[in-house]
C-alpha cells in the first residue's frame, strides 16, 4: 500500500447520485463535507449519476465532479461497479456510501488502494424488501465488513450493531461519523400560502411513506388525539397498497402534499410548523430529523436508540398510536416557556455536535490515520 501521509490525499466518493444534492442524506453529505476536505488539503472526486446535474458541472467548491455513464435508479449495480472502478484507478482512498457496491471490492486487487465503506442503517430491517432482497443486502453488508479497510458507522447504535454482528471492535477500522445539519430560520409566508397553512398551525412528517418509517402509526395517533391543528406529511405519493390505506385517512387536518423538492420551501415548512414527527425506526443518525432540530422544532419521535441518541433523550417519544396521540397532546399543551426550551435546545443540539465542520473533520482524520 502507499504511504499516504506525505502527499496530497486523493479520495473519491462513490455510491451517491452527486452534487448539488437534490435528492437525498448521502448527496447531502458528500454536498457538505466534500468542500470541507477541499478547504483540509485534500483532492476530493464524487462520482455522479448520469442524469444527476442538469447544467453537468465539472468543479463544486473545489470538489471535481465526475460523471458515469448509468443512472443510479435504472441500473444501481453497474452505477456501483463503474464508480468503484473509476474511483479506485483515480484516487488514494474511495468512500463508499452503502453496502449496495460491496461485491465490486474485488476489483481492488487491481488497484491496491483504501476502501471505506459508510454502511448506512440497518438495510436488511426494511419492511418493503422480500426475503430475497433482504438475502441480497445482507450478504452485501456481510462483504462490505469483511472488504473494507475502514467503515463508518452513522451512529452509535450502528456501531453496536456491526460490533454485535460482525465482532468488529478495532477502533481504527470502525468509526462513528455522524451527519450534519444547519440552522435554519426560513419561515415564508407565500410558502405557506401555497399550501394552505399557517405559522404554527400543523405538525409535520417529511418521509418515504413506507411502514418502517410508522406513518400509519402517527396518523393514527394524530387522529386519537382529537387536537385542532393540521397534520401535514411531505414524501412520494407512490402507487401502492400501504400509501393507498394512508391516503384513505386524509382529511381537512390530515394532509399528504407528496414531495417537496424545492430546499427553501422545504425549509420554512419545517420552521413553520408547530412540531416535527419523526417515525424512522430503522436507520442511524438521519438527516431529515436533524434537519428538523436545525429548524427549531419539537420533535416527537419514534422510541429507539437512534433517535434517542440524537435528540439525547430530550424530545418526546412513541411506540404505538396511543402512545403517539399522548405525546402530540402533550406537545399541544405546553407552557409557552417549554416550548421555547425544545426549540432552543433542538437547534443547540446541532451547534454543538451535528454540524458539517465537525463531521468534515472526523472524516479528515479517519483518511489521515489509515494508512499509519
Amino acid at each position: 500500500m502507499k504511504n499516504l501521509l506525505n502527499k496530497t490525499i486523493k479520495i473519491g466518493i462513490v455510491g451517491t447520485r452527486g452534487i448539488p444534492a437534490n435528492y437525498g442524506g448521502f448527496e447531502t453529505f458528500a454536498q457538505e463535507v466534500s468542500p470541507e476536505l477541499v478547504k483540509k488539503g485534500f483532492i476530493v472526486n464524487v462520482y455522479c449519476d448520469k442524469n444527476g446535474d442538469k447544467d453537468k458541472l465539472d468543479n463544486y467548491k473545489g470538489v471535481k465532479l465526475k460523471y458515469l455513464r448509468v443512472t443510479k435508479s435504472s441500473n444501481p449495480l453497474w452505477f456501483y461497479f463503474f464508480g468503484i472502478q473509476k474511483g479506485l484507478k483515480e484516487n488514494d482512498i474511495i468512500l463508499v456510501t452503502g453496502t449496495g457496491g460491496a461485491f465490486f471490492y474485488f476489483l481492488n486487487l487491481f488497484y491496491r488502494k483504501k476502501i471505506i465503506t459508510n454502511t448506512d442503517g440497518v438495510e436488511s430491517r426494511r419492511a418493503k424488501w422480500s426475503f430475497f432482497k433482504r438475502l441480497f443486502i445482507k450478504s452485501t453488508e456481510k462483504l462490505a465488513v469483511r472488504f473494507s479497510h475502514g467503515l463508518v458507522a452513522d451512529s452509535k447504535g450502528i456501531t453496536k450493531y456491526i460490533q454485535d454482528t460482525y465482532n468488529v471492535y478495532d477502533r481504527n477500522k470502525l468509526k462513528t461519523i455522524e451527519y450534519g445539519a444547519f440552522i435554519k430560520d426560513e419561515s415564508s409566508d407565500p410558502v405557506l400560502k401555497k399550501y394552505n397553512l399557517k405559522h404554527k398551525d400543523y405538525f409535520l412528517v417529511v418521509a418515504r411513506l413506507e411502514p418502517e418509517n410508522n406513518i400509519h402509526t402517527i396518523v393514527n395517533g394524530f387522529i386519537k388525539s382529537g387536537i385542532s391543528k393540521k397534520l401535514v406529511v411531505i414524501g412520494n405519493l407512490t402507487e401502492n397498497k400501504y400509501v393507498s390505506s394512508l391516503l384513505s385517512k386524509k382529511n381537512r387536518q390530515i394532509h399528504f402534499i407528496g414531495g417537496v423538492y424545492n430546499p427553501s420551501e422545504l425549509s420554512a415548512l419545517r420552521c413553520s410548523a408547530f412540531a416535527y414527527v419523526h417515525g424512522h425506526s430503522v436507520g442511524g443518525t438521519n438527516p431529515s430529523l436533524l434537519e428538523a432540530m436545525g429548524s427549531g422544532n419539537l420533535c416527537i419521535c419514534h422510541d429507539n436508540i437512534f433517535n434517542r441518541e440524537v435528540t439525547n433523550n430530550r424530545m418526546l417519544y412513541f411506540d404505538s398510536s396511543q402512545s403517539c396521540a399522548e405525546s402530540i397532546m402533550q406537545s399541544y399543551n405546553i407552557s409557552n416557556s417549554e416550548y421555547v426550551a425544545y426549540e432552543e435546545y433542538a437547534r443547540s443540539r446541532i451547534v454543538d455536535y451535528y454540524n458539517w465542520e465537525n463531521i468534515a473533520c472526523k472524516y479528515a482524520s479517519f483518511f489521515k490515520n489509515l494508512n499509519k
